[in-house]
């Protein structure tokens, strides 16, 4: 998996709002690099919404 990919394993959602803010919500269990990641994607306007779920397994974990 490359970088990218597991970036957005960990995100539940992310939605552009209207005063140029980007609402990021992650999984309960994500760990603290994929905020770092997001705040170097989206910049300074990244709002953090409070998790919801937890991450669902992947199909490689499940077999």
């Amino acid at each position: 998996m490359n970088k990218n990919t597991e970036f957005t394993d960990w995100v539940a959602s992310i939605e552009r709002g209207d005063c140029g803010f980007t609402y990021v919500r992650f999984f309960h269990d994500a760990p603290s690099w994929v905020r770092n990641e997001a705040i170097n994607r989206f910049g300074k306007g990244t709002v953090f919404l409070p998790p919801r779920q937890q991450r669902r397994p992947s199909n490689s974990a499940a077999a």
